[in-house]
């Protein structure tokens, strides 16, 4: 496995409240992650290996909440590494520049990158007072700062909304946008010569009340296929013809999982020491790890097409981590999914 996917979760807090957020629960009395020595010897060594594409920075909250950590797991790269940091950017614009001007210091000290990701989907905007999309874009053509670039992300049910919303809110800064349509899942914004990626996740679990438009399970996934050229696994998916890479997430709290396959919790980054090597050796050891990083996933959930459970799981889940997070929850499902 190459090219693998460390996600940070640095903070719970989190003072937005989007209604499909699914970490609500935990806001009120989160945490934020800080770092022991244990904690940073494990990053150190996760973040510098050469086989880990991205180091992506977010919360089961807003990570704004806690820009000291992220700029400690920063200054543990020793180089040469893509960091992305996925925000909703509410602060007011002084605050969020000096925020953009420390981060742009610290990755150009290491040859490093961060792309910062701005949320640009209804639920967030309007409850947003210092917006930060045009300014975001007018600081990056004015001051030019290392490493720094800028990308927007949105939900499927949205992107009208998150195309107009952009050229309307950079109009508003002076600068002249608009919108090109690259696939199912992305398109891009264009500012003169510049582009920026515009990625658009499904709606997971929506409302019965939700807009139309939004993508079931099969059709999310097809989209994510015809992006990479290759059946959907879990795991972190790389265009064909590159090989897949892992796909870990740190909560917090310092629980180490697969992403989307938290039954199997792999120990602590306080307490536990961890490599890449150890990583995939536990991908080989659990068959449930195993099978759903090397076998297509809709061929799998075939499998429990005659289980009403689980049919009912798959018509009220669209996203496939949530699919697994949520058979899970249920004796056996997950077995018989994977079983030979």
């Amino acid at each position: 496995m190459k090219g693998h996917l460390l996600y940070i979760d640095i903070t719970q807090i989190c003072g937005i409240g989007c209604p499909f957020c699914m970490y609500a629960d935990k806001h009120k009395s989160g945490i934020k992650m800080t770092l022991s020595h244990q904690a940073a010897e494990n990053l150190t060594s996760l973040i510098n290996s050469p086989e880990v594409k991205r180091i992506s920075v977010s919360g089961e909250g807003e990570p704004l909440n806690n820009i000291e950590t992220f700029h400690q797991i920063l200054s543990l790269s020793r180089g040469n590494k893509a960091f992305e940091f996925i925000t909703s950017g509410f602060l007011p614009h002084d605050r969020l520049q000096t925020f953009y001007e420390a981060t742009s210091a610290l990755v150009a000290s290491k040859n490093d990158t961060c792309n910062i990701r701005l949320s640009s989907d209804s639920h967030h905007i309007e409850r947003i007072k210092h917006r930060p999309h045009g300014f975001s874009i007018s600081f990056l053509r004015e001051h030019k700062p290392a490493g720094l670039t800028f990308s927007f992300r949105s939900v499927d049910t949205d992107r009208a909304f998150t195309g107009l919303y952009l050229v309307d809110e950079l109009a508003r800064h002076g600068l002249d946008a608009s919108i090109v349509r690259q696939s199912m899942l992305e398109d891009q914004l264009v500012v003169g010569e510049m582009r920026f990626s515009v990625e658009y996740k499904n709606l997971v679990l929506p409302a019965t009340d939700a807009p139309s438009g939004y993508l079931n399970l099969q059709q999310y996934v097809c989209a994510i296929e015809e992006k990479v050229l290759k059946r959907f696994t879990l795991g972190s998916l790389n265009k064909a013809p590159l090989d897949n890479g892992m796909d870990v997430t740190v909560k917090p709290n310092g629980d180490v999982f697969f992403y989307g396959i938290e039954s199997e919790r792999l120990g602590n980054i306080h307490t536990d020491p961890f490599s890449w090597q150890q990583l995939s050796q536990r991908v080989a050891d659990s068959p449930l790890i195993r099978t759903l990083y090397t076998k297509p996933f809709m061929d799998l959930v075939t499998r429990l097409q005659d289980d009403e459970r689980a049919q009912s799981i798959l018509n009220r889940v669209n996203n496939p981590y949530w699919v697994v997070k949520a058979m899970a929850g249920h004796d056996g499902m997950l077995d018989r999914m994977i079983a030979p």
